[in-house]
C-alpha cells in the first residue's frame, strides 16, 4: 500500500509540475530559438541563463555578453537577434490577432535585428521599439539597430 501511496504522490506532482510548464508557457511572449555564449534574463529580483528552449516574458532585461547572442521568436513569429554585448528589455508584447495588440521593445545598448511578425503586418502602429536616442515605428519587415554612444549607428557602421 506504500508503495502505491508513493506512486500516487509522484504521479501528482510531474502532473502539477507539467500544468506549471504550461502555465509558464501561456504567460511567455515568446522563446530562445537559438542561441551562443552567455546569456541571462534578469527579472523579479533574480537571473536565469537563457539556452534555446527557454522561455521569455514581458519585464524580462535579456542581456548578451561579447561573442554570445540570442535569437528570440516570439508569439507573432516575429524573431529578434540580439547581438553580442547587448541589452533588451521586454516592455510590452501582447498578441491575439486583433486590434488590441501591442509591442514595445526596448533596446537599452548593443544591438539587435528584427524581422517582423503578424503583428507589424496587421497593427505596424502598435509595434514599437525604443532606445536611448529615439522611439521608433515599425514600418517594413526586416530591419537592424545599432546603438554607438549616444547616437544609432549608421548602417555603414554595423559591420565595423
Amino acid at each position: 500500500m506504500k508503495t502505491n501511496n508513493r506512486m500516487l504522490a509522484t504521479l501528482v506532482i510531474a502532473i502539477l509540475l507539467s500544468l506549471s510548464g504550461l502555465a509558464m508557457a501561456e504567460d511567455s511572449s515568446g522563446m530562445v530559438v537559438a542561441s551562443r555564449g552567455e546569456v541571462i534574463a534578469l527579472s523579479g529580483g533574480g537571473s536565469r541563463e537563457l539556452k534555446q528552449g527557454d522561455f521569455v516574458y514581458v519585464a524580462d532585461e535579456i542581456m548578451t555578453a561579447p561573442r554570445s547572442f540570442a535569437v528570440l521568436q516570439f508569439t507573432d513569429g516575429a524573431k529578434v537577434t540580439v547581438r553580442p554585448d547587448s541589452t533588451l528589455i521586454i516592455e510590452q508584447y501582447l498578441y491575439a490577432g486583433n486590434e488590441n495588440d501591442e509591442a514595445t521593445l526596448n533596446l537599452v545598448s548593443g544591438g539587435l535585428r528584427v524581422i517582423t511578425g503578424a503583428m507589424a503586418k496587421s497593427n505596424p502602429e502598435n509595434y514599437k521599439v525604443r532606445t536611448p536616442v529615439a522611439l521608433m515605428g515599425v514600418r517594413g519587415t526586416e530591419f537592424s539597430i545599432m546603438l554607438c554612444g549616444d547616437e544609432i549607428c549608421a548602417e555603414d557602421q554595423l559591420n565595423e
